[in-house]
């Protein structure tokens, strides 16, 4: 929807609501409806209140909050996601035999037909155009095209 039309239907809304206000308002000025009072609204509950305190946050001579705020700050380099959850805090591996294919599945995927040479694709016009433009960019865009 484009503004205009987004204009219009919003004008419409709030023409409705001021005469739905306005019909109310002299309904109960007339005495044929009772003015519904408003709900009262409960106080707001910390989420210390609510859920209450963990058994292994320790509160020795601290605030409970305080006591939870730490005790978060505390655990929450664990959930950095540069540390595999899995193995503890380690850091993550990045030695060359993490990232070679296993030869199993490569074997299932094989069986599975995902590695068929159908899903290759083929060098047409287009893959031509496209790599004729990514060369001309790195051409003009290097030291020797501004001279």
């Amino acid at each position: 929807m484009d503004n205009i039309r987004t204009n219009q239907i919003t004008e419409q809304i709030v023409r409705e609501k001021n005469m739905q206000r306005k019909y109310f308002q002299e309904q109960e000025a007339a005495g044929r409806i009772v003015p519904k009072p408003p709900t009262p609204t409960e106080p707001h509950k910390s989420l210390l209140e609510t859920v209450g305190l963990p058994s292994h946050v320790q509160t020795i001579r601290q605030d409970p909050e305080q006591a939870l705020s730490l005790s978060i700050s505390k655990h929450m380099w664990t959930a950095n996601p540069g540390y595999i959850v899995r193995d503890g805090p380690k850091t993550a591996s990045v030695m060359k035999k993490d990232y070679v294919w296993d030869e199993e599945e490569i074997a299932l995927m094989k069986e599975q037909g995902m590695l068929d040479k159908k899903f290759n694709r083929r060098r047409d016009e287009f893959v031509d155009y496209c790599e004729a433009s990514a060369r001309m960019s790195h051409l003009t865009k290097g030291p020797m095209a501004s001279k």
